[in-house]
């Protein structure tokens, strides 16, 4: 199956930090940083020309605040870089996480892997290797990067190859690109996602305006994963009830489940998104009394060397 028509889209991603203020009529900006801008125009497209604060611009225009160096903030907050082998990490008991492509469709300024070294992932056969060792592993959880910048054929190989290994009872795909670059979702896509077992679909969402018309149609494509959302906590971005009320409002109607709530990973050149632990703990609160429950994620926080996230105050209620 050809996948010449998302791929072509995302050759035409907006590279240059001068063209991306010149599309959107705001004032230029010229910041050196060690991560460069990648932004798909229908991402683009969503933003609010004229406006230098809009909440889906302030993610991946560079700025100078990411040069300035932070206590508590580093390359590495999660420790993944050291301990990763041949592209796995196994951090969950009866989990293995697979950075199943080193590439992304989009540079989110915040994400926690901007540092990690951009290294060819392996094949198939060598990503696959510890989990086939590792009897205990009962769910694959692809990562990267994103693993839908696999092409179709690479990516279904990947997926039959998993479901050939008898003790894999389930599988998780975490993805920013549905959203961002909405012609990734096709029918074929839709058809290589179908399994005979559990497949959970994590889509990275932070803000409403994220939830385009054009991904809104095609998220209906995906019959059969169980389709969830997970977002950061970010300043300027969503960090007050009224947006996050809206953003899992949006996600509940489009049956996309909100699942976890993060507060940011504090990696180097980040700290300018940060949101104080206590006031999200509030903004849920707030949220607890206009939500169902089913439309409240987790609030949690990764925290290096433990073998599971950490909650933040309360949980969800009814």
């Amino acid at each position: 199956m050809n996948d010449s028509t998302w791929q072509n889209d995302l050759r035409q991603s907006i590279t240059d930090t001068a063209e991306l203020c010149r599309l959107l009529d705001i004032p230029e900006r010229i910041v050196q940083t060690d991560y460069p801008l990648l932004v798909p125009r229908p991402f683009a497209d969503l933003m609010e020309h004229g406006n230098p604060d809009d909440p889906l611009l302030l993610q991946v225009l560079p700025c100078s605040d990411e040069n300035q160096a932070v206590p508590g903030f580093s390359r590495d907050p999660l420790g993944e870089i050291a301990n990763a082998k041949n592209s796995a990490l196994s951090k969950y008991a009866g989990r293995t996480l697979l950075l199943a492509s080193q590439a992304c469709g989009i540079h989110c300024r915040f994400c926690f892997r901007r540092h990690h070294p951009n290294k060819k992932s392996p094949d198939v056969e060598t990503l696959l290797a510890p989990i086939r060792q590792n009897t205990s592993t009962e769910e694959v959880i692809l990562s990267g990067g994103d693993p839908l910048m696999l092409d179709d054929e690479t990516l279904d190989e990947l997926l039959q190859s998993i479901l050939r290994i008898k003790h894999i009872r389930r599988l998780r795909i975490h993805t920013r690109l549905p959203v961002v670059l909405p012609s990734r979702l096709t029918p074929y896509l839709a058809e290589i996602l179908t399994l005979p077992i559990p497949l959970y679909l994590v889509l990275h969402i932070n803000h409403p305006h994220e939830l385009s018309d054009a991904f809104l149609k095609r998220r209906e494509l995906l019959t059969k994963p169980i389709v969830l959302a997970q977002s950061v906590l970010l300043r300027r971005v969503n960090d007050d009830a009224e947006t996050l009320n809206r953003l899992f409002c949006r996600l509940i109607d489009a049956r996309i489940l909100p699942y976890y709530l993060h507060q940011l990973d504090r990696v180097a050149g980040s700290a300018h998104f940060e949101v104080a632990a206590q006031k999200g703990v509030q903004l849920l609160a707030e949220l607890r009394n206009q939500l169902p429950g089913y439309g409240l994620p987790t609030y949690v926080r990764e925290v290096a060397g433990n073998t599971c996230k950490e909650i933040i105050g309360h949980q969800p209620g009814g």
